[in-house]
């Protein structure tokens, strides 16, 4: 049997030892370029996708989705450096027929209601109408650029969300008049039914800016029950009104019975509203007295 010599035995050990360092070279190579470039492709990663959650406006995507089971057709919030373009052109264009906040005009109707602004989603449905126009119904086309319409469109998507979100929107102070002026106002106009160190002590204390003005500015909206008086034939009957037009008068007896009779001139109806000078004063009251005497009710707490 042939038998390999010394020195081809230690040239292939040398060999082998050789390769194995090489392959060992190459391995600790390839360690090395992923340790300083992994980082790398990880902040590029971060960089090119970003998270859905920081993409969105804050608290924006949860609350519209909430609020599409109220309003399926609720439009995003819009770029609002597109919406101020769009509201100008609508002021050039569009306010004579269509009113300055897209709620009718003189020939148009409301934008807010209109069935094809509320379906749709990116002008596909504005964008025709607004450049070709109505013409049987008096609406001409108009002649604007993809941006314009763009622009438009958001406008009105804007105007309609605002809209459909009116109790979403938060006062921060309506007490922006003057508290000397308003004592005064309410010493002369209110102070026969209310007193502000009795029954209106502390009453800033129980109720926010905006409602405190309400309260007292809308008593349609509290609940105080109006007591009729009719007299018909000798005969009277008293209690709560239920209605009361020119052509007949209803209400509630104090056993809960109900009575309606038709107006006539036999038939006498006296009134007793708790309410009647709040009602009365609306009729008379200016805005600044408005914002006065809020803001003396205000330094009431």
């Amino acid at each position: 049997m042939f038998k390999e010599s010394p020195f081809r035995s230690n040239l292939h050990a040398s060999s082998a030892k050789i390769k194995a360092s090489r392959l060992a070279d190459v391995i600790l190579c390839g360690l090395l370029a992923v340790l300083i470039f992994w980082p790398a492709r990880l902040t590029a990663q971060e960089k090119k996708e970003p998270s859905a959650s920081a993409s969105e406006p804050p608290n924006g995507g949860a609350i519209d989705e909430s609020l599409r089971s109220i309003y399926p057709n609720l439009p995003p919030d819009q770029d609002p450096a597109a919406v101020a373009r769009g509201k100008g052109l609508y002021g050039a264009n569009c306010t004579f027929c269509h009113g300055k906040e897209a709620t009718g005009g003189n020939s148009g109707p409301d934008l807010l209601r209109s069935v094809l602004v509320n379906h749709d989603e990116k002008g596909e449905l504005i964008g025709p109408v607004i450049r070709q126009g109505r013409t049987s119904k008096g609406m001409p086309g108009f002649n604007l650029g993809d941006n314009q319409i763009s622009d438009l469109v958001a406008f009105l998507h804007q105007r309609n969300r605002d809209a459909r979100l009116r109790f979403t929107y938060k006062v921060s102070s309506v007490a922006i008049g003057d508290p000397i002026a308003g004592k005064a106002y309410f010493e002369s106009h209110c102070a026969s039914c209310h007193a502000a160190n009795n029954d209106l002590a502390g009453i800033a204390s129980k109720y926010q800016h905006d409602e405190l003005q309400q309260r007292w500015l809308d008593p349609a909206g509290q609940s105080a029950d109006v007591i009729v008086t009719i007299t018909l034939s000798g005969q009277k009957y008293t209690g709560k009104l239920k209605h009361l037009d020119e052509f007949s008068v209803s209400l509630y007896d104090s056993q809960g019975n109900y009575r309606s009779l038709t107006l006539n001139s036999k038939v006498k109806v006296e009134i007793q509203d708790p309410l009647a000078s709040h009602r009365s004063l609306l009729e008379q009251l200016s805005d600044t007295d408005m914002h006065d005497v809020t803001t003396f009710l205000e330094t009431l707490k």
